[in-house]
């Protein structure tokens, strides 16, 4: 090693590395790999770490670049750059998922001072583990909702989301302010890796515990639109209230058809009707469908609002729909003992529950009863002769209806479909907007016979469309991957259960695994498992089957008065009614990404909701003893999910003090050294509330003695 300062390596170091000059010098004439430095270097042994902390340094002080090749170049400040999203995590750090594509790169929580997610940024690599730094932030967030907290220095925000750690500076309030309020602020100095953000309140959601105020802040924290356009509006009030005599032409009348509709007892909006009757071989399913697409047109200011949205969205005391409720709950609801208008899905099913054959047609229909799930379930399950006779005018179609269920159930469980029946839970409130409780619900008979009927429409539809090289969104539900299939048999094997099938076991093996956890105390623990073991199901004109359903075809078509999806599929359906077909196009996989998109963000911010509120609920409750379930174990903690009111909380792993605990993750437990004593996923345990807390959605427990 011919280095010129290796004396001054020599004095400063007991095992002397090749100098920065040198580096460079050498690095100039071409890029190296740190493996190929070592060798033109002759670096050995325990040279090699002190090497890699030199590089490191030196790609710090911008001295080199280092490419995600891992390849050492002269710094050089456009080189080597690349773009992307921040994506925060609420610990502090952060990570660049890059335009580009690729591994996501790491922020630090020094670095990630400078950003809050969401933000535009260039980043460089600092190495190979995919450290990285800012360069510059492109685009940087406007506004953020929070809560204001004024003392007698100060006044900042804490953000709402807590993605973002960066409090922000409020320099002027005024004397609508108060403290614990939750405001709109906007930015009118971003961070920086020494000042905090500067902001300024634009509006005023309501006091910390107002009641509402969460829907409100999740609303506008996840970007959900809520106020339609004045066009819309407008192209809304001339739409007629009814069905018109013109709207009828060029219509099937299927007015004298008995359809109903079967519905929760406090929903509005009535997309469904059904009706059955018994054939030679099986039986004769109509799904009628509000025809939305008849009113809201490809282009018009409706259709822009409603992609905007790309679905309703439902709170546990609100709904912000994905069109006017002029239409949602009016001229497009089917509700009873009115005219509407319809897509219609005709369908002939053997008596074995498989389909046969489809068609569709565009019809004027009546619905004869809005029935709900309690009543239906108990006519048909309890044979109640009061409800009964009260629909006596429907009962030929209710008694078909269940019939053809009955087989639908048969062909469902002999395609192995996976059984995800578990508990859902219902927020109740008081007069005065406080909960009230938080109770358990359950699925009769009659919210399944309405979901068998909304599968086999949507499965035709997809068949028709497809066969018909339609331009449409499948709705698609991929194989889980070999590493969560992995992790999930291992835990299973771990609780007395097999997952057959290898490393890609199909619908059925994990269909068999949860017929054999029934009436197990930790069912539903086990259906949470094999839940996350699933991918998450998207929009896409590519059609990859669905694995939950195992369905080779499958789309939606049944809801298009809340998902935008639907419609889409409503229109298709009519171009090739009207022989006009529309070859799928690129346009068609942008929306899918959107509406995808767009489900996901309703899906946080409705969770997000009943976070805050069962947080709310449970304030009260600090001191009390519940009993639960361990529904989760890591190496930091238990998660557990009470028995009694249907909340989730954590107990940290410092608050385990009688023994030191080890966290095994093949068997999802936690086990004392001295003591033995386990803490395992599915265990039953009582515990006391220790806090809560609203801004983290969190609860925190402790073991009760």
């Amino acid at each position: 090693m011919n280095d010129p300062h290796q004396k001054r390596e020599s004095d400063k170091y007991d095992n002397p590395i090749p100098s920065r000059e040198y580096i460079l010098e050498y690095i100039a004439k071409q890029p190296h790999s740190f493996y190929d430095l070592c060798d033109a270097l002759e670096v050995t042994g325990k040279q090699k770490k002190p090497l890699t902390h030199r590089l490191k340094a030196m790609v710090r002080d911008r001295q080199l670049n280092m490419n995600r090749e891992g390849m050492y170049d002269i710094f050089d400040t456009e080189r080597d750059i690349v773009v992307g999203t921040i994506n925060a995590n609420p610990k502090g750090f952060g990570f660049v998922v890059l335009d580009e594509g690729g591994k996501d790169l790491r922020l630090s929580a020094y670095q990630m001072k400078q950003v809050f997610h969401g933000d535009r940024v260039k980043v460089r690599m600092l190495d190979q583990r995919g450290d990285s730094e800012i360069i510059e932030v492109l685009k940087s967030l406007k506004t953020v909702v929070g809560r204001l907290h004024i003392n007698s220095e100060k006044s900042w925000i804490v953000v709402d989301d807590r993605r973002i750690c960066n409090n922000i500076i409020i320099s002027e309030i005024s004397d609508d302010n108060k403290n614990e309020q939750i405001v709109i602020v906007e930015i009118a100095e971003a961070p920086t890796l020494k000042e905090l953000a500067k902001g300024k309140i634009i509006q005023i959601l309501g006091d910390y515990m107002d009641e509402g105020v969460e829907t409100e802040a999740a609303l506008y924290r996840n970007g959900i639109p809520v106020d339609f356009s004045e066009e819309a509006l407008a192209q809304t009030e001339h739409l007629p209230t009814e069905v018109t005599a013109q709207d009828k032409q060029d219509r099937v009348d299927i007015t004298d058809m008995k359809l109903v509709t079967i519905d929760g007892e406090d929903s509005r909006d009535f997309d469904d009707a059904v009706y059955a009757e018994p054939t030679s071989n099986g039986w004769k399913l109509v799904v009628a469908i509000a025809d939305v697409s008849h009113y809201v047109e490809e282009g018009t200011a409706l259709d822009m609002d409603a992609i905007e949205r790309g679905n309703s969205v439902y709170f546990p005391r609100r709904v912000v729909p994905m069109l006017p409720e002029a239409i949602s709950n009016g001229l497009c609801s089917i509700n009873p003992d009115v005219e509407r208008l319809c897509m219609t899905c005709e369908m002939n099913i053997d008596s074995e529950g498989n389909l046969i054959d489809y068609k569709f047609y565009s019809a004027v229909m009546f619905s004869h009863a809005r029935l709900t799930y309690t009543k239906v379930g108990k006519i048909l399950e309890d044979h109640d002769p009061v409800l009964t006779q009260e629909y006596a005018s429907v009962m030929g179609n209710l008694n078909a209806l269940y019939d053809l269920y009955k087989a639908l159930k048969d062909a469902r469980t002999r395609r192995g479909v996976m059984d995800f029946d578990r508990i859902e839970t219902q927020i109740l409130f008081d007069d005065k907007g406080k909960i009230s409780n938080i109770v358990a619900t359950s699925r009769n008979d009659a919210h399944k016979l309405i979901e068998e009927c909304m599968l086999m429409a949507n499965q035709a539809t997809a068949k028709y469309l497809a066969k018909n090289d339609e331009d449409f969104l499948y709705r698609i539900h991929p194989k889980p991957t070999a590493e969560k299939v992995e992790v999930t048999r291992q835990f299973l094997t771990a609780v007395g259960l097999t997952l057959e099938g290898g490393e890609q076991p199909e619908t059925k093996h994990f269909a068999k695994v949860l017929e054999n956890a029934k009436g197990r105390d930790d069912e539903n623990i086990i259906k949470t498992v094999v839940l996350r073991t699933m991918k998450q199901a998207v929009y896409t004109p590519a059609n990859e089957g669905h694995f939950g359903l195992a369905f080779e075809d499958y789309t939606h078509f049944t809801s298009p008065i809340r998902r935008y999806p639907d419609l889409l599929v409503h229109r298709a359906i009519k171009r090739v009614l009207a022989k006009k077909t529309r070859k799928p196009s690129k346009r068609m996989v942008e929306l899918g990404a959107e509406l995808s998109v767009t489900e996901r963000r309703a899906d946080e911010a409705t969770r997000d909701v009943e976070k805050w509120l069962k947080c709310e609920y449970m304030r009260d409750k600090v001191g009390e003893t519940f009993n639960g379930i361990i529904s989760g174990v890591m190496g930091f903690g238990i998660f557990i999910e009470l028995t009694d009111v249907y909340t989730e909380g954590m107990i940290s792993i410092r608050d385990m003090k009688d023994d030191y605990y080890a966290f095994d993750d093949i068997h999802h437990k936690l086990k004392g050294e001295r003591t033995g004593k386990t803490f395992q996923l599915g265990d039953t345990i009582k515990v006391q509330v220790a806090s809560v807390n609203l801004d983290d959605r969190q609860m925190v427990f402790i073991p009760s003695t």
